[in-house]
């Protein structure tokens, strides 16, 4: 598609140019504000015309559609880089996939942090995988801290964590839990008849601990990592 049939029919409004951008992509206005992370009322301004983006939401935008910034703000220039537009990366249907949040902050593998509720970025999985592991809008991504999960989990990588999964599986399961109001990723096991939990480190460095089931929190098990080759 060359660059007059591509840009034919683009917007000359702040407001216009973000509802362009968002129909491009195939979402509806929750959808949108959703993947962006911003209050829907806030969205709804945006799109409205009642209020600009503030700079934080601007630079989600340019992050989300990949457009430029100096393009959302002021319509001047091409929507997208040329870089973007001879990107070899198939286009998928945004009904294909769906966006996890990944929260602000940072879970301990060795006991600590706790995460707070602001959103950091969203990561997109695939709806036919995630969707078979469970409700992808009770899923969070949390970036990992510490050696006590090693060699399974390593300080930095994000662990998707499904929150519906609260109980223990008979087999055990690696879980994000909270002792103390502090929240750490751990290996989980019953420990039968009498149902005290034994809380396992991967690093043979840290010993194992044993508590009683009700002065332990269970916040979800981690059913993926992902992990950068390179940092």
């Amino acid at each position: 598609m060359n660059e007059k049939n591509k840009n034919e029919g683009v917007p000359q409004k702040l407001s216009e140019r973000v509802i362009w951008l968002r129909k491009e992509r195939g979402f509806n206005q929750q959808e949108a504000a959703k993947a962006l992370a911003i209050n829907y009322s806030t969205y709804q301004n945006i799109e409205y015309g009642r209020n600009k983006p503030n700079s934080e939401n601007a630079r989600k935008i340019v992050d989300l559609y990949g457009c430029t910034l100096e393009w959302l703000l002021s319509g001047t220039g091409q929507p997208f880089s040329l870089t973007r537009d001879q990107s070899a990366v198939p286009d998928f249907p945004p009904e294909d996939f769906v966006l996890v949040r990944q929260v602000r902050g940072q879970i301990s593998a060795g006991g600590g942090l706790s995460p707070d509720n602001a959103v950091d970025l969203m990561l997109a999985f695939r709806k036919d995988w995630i969707t078979r592991k469970g409700k992808p809008e009770n899923m969070s991504l949390i970036k990992v801290q510490g050696d006590s999960m090693e060699p399974t989990l390593l300080s930095g990588d994000l662990v998707l964590v499904d929150h519906n999964k609260t109980s223990i599986a008979p087999q055990g399961g690696i879980y994000a839990i909270s002792i103390n109001h502090e929240i750490m990723i751990k290996r989980v096991q019953i420990l039968f008849p009498e149902g005290r939990l034994r809380i396992i480190s991967d690093n043979k460095q840290y010993e194992p601990i044993e508590a009683p089931a009700d002065h332990v929190r269970v916040n979800g098990k981690v059913i993926w990592y992902g992990r950068e080759l390179e940092r």
